[in-house]
């Protein structure tokens, strides 16, 4: 591959990365705001989000494109399976309970949600995808 186009392809999956990013820190700062009504936990969102993220950035870098039939689309379907075997609702209650300060919750969130997208990454190494 030319360098020209392993550069623009470097370049889109870091801003697809990066745009992942984004809707992490949205989506936990909707759910540092939200009060829980004790039916899901406060950080469900972002536990789940960063999940998805994680799954859909892990299989772009190493597949190219998420399209329909692409080894990126079958990689993605495999990595949900691994997130929906990895019991992210009691994640998110466990980082509610380690975050549990209303004021500092997105500073303690953050560290959490590193630390789970590490975790997903071994999983998907781990699965061979």
């Amino acid at each position: 591959m030319p360098l020209q186009q392993l550069a623009v392809r470097s370049c889109r999956s870091i801003a697809r990365i990066m745009s992942s990013a984004a809707l992490l820190m949205c989506v936990s700062s909707v759910a540092a705001q939200t009060s829980a009504d004790g039916s899901s936990p406060r950080a469900i969102h972002a536990v789940s989000a960063a999940g998805l993220a994680s799954a859909m950035s892990y299989c772009i870098a190493r597949h190219g494109p998420l399209r329909q039939g692409s080894e990126a689309a079958d990689c993605y379907a495999r990595s949900r399976a691994i997130l929906a075997a990895s019991a992210l609702r009691q994640r998110a209650a466990e980082v509610d309970a380690r975050c549990a300060d209303p004021a500092a919750f997105n500073d303690c969130l953050t560290p959490e949600i590193g630390r789970l997208v590490y975790e997903l990454n071994d999983r998907f190494v781990a699965a061979g995808l």
